[in-house]
């Protein structure tokens, strides 16, 4: 007699076989200095693992209730705006003793993390994860660190291809092609002199071409100097033809490499300050804070270079310098040709510097906030990120108390 096949029947989507475990160091810097007021917490800064962004929050005076006298609580969370199965572990390996490891987890059930929620139902954690007079032997040059250890299943469907927005290499096939563009640029050349006076020697001049319309949106001054179908090249002093090459070929979309940054970081914060270009001079000073070695012997001049441009992170770190090594620059280096206003940064740097290590500065708390905190809030709200750290907290002070007129 011929047996029937089996009809098989599934609920939902196999998941796939298990992948190795992921592991994510997060070190906590300045751990013992750190409040031990209940429901006080420090968390870290988002990092991905598997697809999605997730946040240790940890609370060295305990959470809640919940939490014993004397014992921290961790908490793992999904910042994600899709949820996620997965087993997860966190481990405190001890500096010297691999046998004090302290481990917290649900290795052995799979977890749901619910999107973007920090709830306890929705995360996972420990309210009682070790003793803090614990956690204090297992510092690290006063660093406490846990390992986040996580593992999900693989897809057995591959997933499907999409190609990305064309939009940016589409617009680089038109960058300076003349059938495509509506005004020109000049640079070198023979320029023109007043009556009885020399012109200058002939050299070749460069032209560059372009759309006004892509420029109106993206070097708005770089705009303003030119109007569509203008026959006549407009004439581009004080900048190499290379430097206005890189500024144009970043209004077209495209990306600029780290060591051009490096090579042309001045000429190019010069242009893109006088064209309007914000993005491309906060990634030139970018590289420029990065690769330039502050000193008592240069420490003035990269001073006054950075406030003249607004390179509000330049000057942070300059200021930085000068709050940590004032007894070797006092004697040594006159600031009498530092404008008065920046003495306030100062004061915020010895100010911060004075706070101890690890201790978070609050979320309102501008006057004390790093130069990158303060552009990051800027942008989210979408206002201007170029200028003084002055300016940029008049600028936030001044958004968040419309907005507090607005909702009353």
């Amino acid at each position: 007699m011929d047996v029937a096949a089996a009809v098989e029947v599934h609920i939902g989507t196999p998941p796939g076989p298990l992948t190795d475990w992921a592991v994510s160091k997060i070190h906590t810097h300045g751990f013992a200095a750190l409040p031990t007021t209940r429901g006080s917490k420090v968390r870290s800064p988002e990092f991905s693992c598997f697809g999605h962004q997730w946040v240790v929050a940890i609370y060295p005076g305990g959470k809640d209730d919940s939490s014993r006298e004397g014992y921290v609580s961790v908490f793992l969370h999904n910042e994600s705006p899709e949820s996620i199965q997965a087993y997860t572990k966190i481990f405190m390996k001890h500096p010297t003793d691999r046998a004090k490891t302290i481990v917290g987890g649900a290795a052995g059930s799979m977890l749901t993390f619910n999107a973007r929620s920090r709830s306890a139902e929705d995360s996972w954690g420990k309210h009682n994860f070790a003793k803090r007079e614990t956690m204090l032997t297992y510092l690290i040059n006063g660093t406490l660190t846990f390992e986040i250890h996580l593992r999900t299943n693989k897809q057995t469907v591959p997933a499907s291809f999409v190609p990305s927005n064309p939009f940016c290499n589409n617009m680089l096939k038109f960058f300076n092609n003349e059938e495509k563009t509506d005004v020109k640029f000049e640079l070198g050349g023979e320029v023109e002199s007043a009556a009885n006076r020399r012109k200058r020697a002939k050299t070749t001049a460069t032209t560059f071409h372009a759309s006004h319309l892509i420029l109106d949106a993206n070097a708005p001054a770089l705009a303003d100097m030119c109007r569509p179908g203008d026959e006549a090249a407009v004439p581009i002093n004080g900048v190499e033809p290379e430097v206005f090459k890189t500024v144009l070929f970043f209004c077209y979309g495209g990306t600029i490499e780290e060591e051009e940054l490096a090579t042309n970081a001045k000429a190019i914060i010069e242009a893109a300050d006088r064209f309007g270009i914000v993005n491309l001079k906060l990634q030139a000073e970018a590289v420029l804070t990065e690769q330039t070695d502050i000193a008592v012997n240069n420490v003035l001049d990269n001073l006054l270079y950075a406030n003249s441009k607004n390179l509000a992170l330049f000057q942070e770190k300059i200021m930085d310098f000068v709050a940590e090594n004032g007894g070797k620059i006092v004697g040594k280096v006159s600031f009498s040709s530092v404008p008065s206003e920046l003495m306030s940064d100062l004061l915020t740097a010895v100010a911060r510097g004075k706070k101890p290590t690890g201790e978070a500065v609050p979320d309102d708390d501008l006057t004390l906030m790093r130069v990158n905190e303060l552009r990051k809030q800027l942008h989210n709200k979408g206002l201007s990120i170029d200028g003084s750290r002055e300016a940029m907290i008049a600028l936030l002070r001044e958004n968040s108390d419309s907005a507090d007129n607005e909702s009353s």
